[in-house]
C-alpha cells in the first residue's frame, strides 16, 4: 500500500481532506488497509482503525436499501407497488409512480431541498429536534416533482428520505429498525441520534465542517444539515462507521451479489435485483440502490470491470465493489473539513486512488 499512503499523504498537505482511511480486500485475502492524517483540520487525533467517519449518503446503501431489500425478501414490500399505496405523497405522477423508481433515482423529484432552513434555527434555539423531523417528513411527502417519473435520472435525497419513511410504515421506526439490519448493530456501523441541541463532541470522530449555523467544527454529530434537523437520523445521511465495519458490510454485499444470499441474510434472488439492467434507466447509471461505472469518468477509476456498484457519500466517502473480480475497495474521509467549498480535490482523488489500488492487486 505504499503507493497509496504517498497519494494520500500529499491529497493531506494539499488539504483534500484532513484524514483519510483507505481499505482493500480481494477474493478471501486479508484486508489492506491505510491510514494517513488526522482527525481536525489542523490537529486531533491521528487517522487509525478507530477513527468514526461520517458516512453521509453511504446511508443510502449500507441502511435503507439494505432495509428495504429485507422488507421485500418477506413480502411487505413490493417493487412494482405504486408510491402512493404505500404512503400518501401530494404529487398524483409520483403517487402512481412504483416503488423501484426511488430506488434508481428516476422518480423525478428534486436532488435536494433545504428543509432545515426554515427550520434548524429554531430547533437550535428550542432544543427541541422531534417536531422539525415531523415537519420535514411533511414537507418531503408534499414535494412537487420536477419531470415526469422516468424522464431521466436525477440523483436525489428526497427519494431515499421517502424510502425510510415507506420502509417505517412496513416495519418500525428507522432509530428501531436498523440495529436488527444485517451487518449493522452497537458494534458496527451506527447512527448518532441528536437528543438536543447541544454539542455532540467526540474525539473518536473525525470532525467535519466549521457549520456557519450551528457555530461550531462538527465532531461526533451528523454534518448533513437536513439530517441533522431531523435528530441525527435519517433514510438518506446519518451514519457514522470505522473502515473495517464499512469493509465487513460491503463485503457482505460482494459475496451477495456474487450468489451468497445468506451473506446478508437474504435470498440470492433478491440480490440479484440489484444487478439487474431493467431496473436501470436507459440513460442513467443507477440500479436498485448502487451507482454503476460510468465510462470514461467514472469515480471509480478506469479500471473496475461493468458489473461493479459502488456509491458515493458528500463528506468524501466512497464505496466501490467489484463483483466480477470480488474486489472491495473503501475510501473515507472528512473533505468538507473545516469547510464544503472545492470539490475539485476528492474528484481526482478518488479515481486514482482506485487505481493505485489496482496496481496493489497486481
Amino acid at each position: 500500500m505504499m503507493l497509496i499512503e504517498q497519494r494520500l499523504r500529499r491529497a493531506a498537505h494539499e488539504r483534500v481532506a484532513p484524514g483519510f482511511a483507505f481499505g482493500l480486500i480481494a477474493g478471501d485475502d486479508p484486508p489492506r488497509r491505510a491510514f494517513v492524517g488526522r482527525h481536525q483540520p489542523d490537529g486531533g487525533l491521528a487517522v487509525s482503525a478507530e477513527t468514526w467517519f461520517d458516512l453521509a449518503s453511504l446511508t443510502k446503501p449500507l441502511t435503507t436499501l439494505t432495509w428495504a431489500l429485507r422488507l421485500i425478501d418477506e413480502a411487505r414490500l413490493d417493487l412494482e407497488a405504486p408510491i402512493g399505496d404505500l404512503i400518501e405523497v401530494a404529487d398524483p405522477a409520483l403517487a402512481a409512480a412504483p416503488l423501484w423508481r426511488l430506488l434508481n433515482h428516476s422518480s423525478g423529484l428534486p436532488a435536494h431541498r433545504p428543509y432545515f432552513e426554515g427550520l434548524g434555527r429554531a430547533a437550535l434555539r428550542a432544543g427541541q429536534l422531534s417536531s422539525a423531523r415531523a415537519m420535514i417528513q411533511r414537507l418531503a411527502r408534499g414535494a412537487a416533482l420536477e419531470q415526469p417519473p422516468g424522464a431521466r435520472e436525477v440523483y436525489s435525497d428526497l427519494g431515499f428520505m421517502l424510502l425510510e419513511q415507506i420502509c417505517a410504515r412496513a416495519d418500525r421506526p428507522l432509530e428501531v429498525a436498523w440495529s436488527t439490519l444485517p451487518g449493522h448493530g452497537a458494534e458496527a456501523l451506527s447512527f448518532r441520534p441528536l437528543r438536543g441541541t447541544a454539542p455532540q463532541r467526540d474525539e473518536a470522530c473525525a470532525a467535519t465542517e466549521r457549520c456557519p449555523w450551528r457555530a461550531r467544527l462538527l465532531q461526533g454529530e451528523v454534518h448533513d444539515d437536513n439530517c441533522w434537523t431531523m435528530g441525527g437520523i435519517a433514510g438518506h445521511a446519518g451514519l457514522f462507521g470505522r473502515l473495517d465495519d464499512v469493509l465487513s458490510l460491503a463485503s457482505a454485499y460482494l459475496r451477495g451479489l456474487r450468489g451468497d444470499g445468506a451473506a446478508l441474510g437474504l435470498r440470492a434472488s433478491t440480490l440479484a435485483a440489484l444487478l439487474d439492467p431493467r431496473w436501470m434507466h436507459p440513460r442513467g447509471s443507477f440500479a436498485l440502490g448502487w451507482d454503476t461505472p460510468t465510462p470514461g469518468r467514472s469515480t471509480s477509476g478506469a479500471r473496475f470491470s461493468r458489473r461493479a456498484v459502488g456509491h458515493l457519500g458528500f463528506t468524501g466517502t466512497s464505496i466501490w465493489i467489484d463483483v466480477e473480480r470480488a474486489v472491495v475497495m473503501v475510501l473515507l474521509t472528512n473533505r468538507v473539513s473545516p469547510s464544503r467549498v472545492g470539490l475539485e480535490g476528492i474528484r481526482a482523488l478518488r479515481p486514482q486512488i482506485h487505481d493505485l489500488a489496482w496496481e496493489e492487486l497486481g
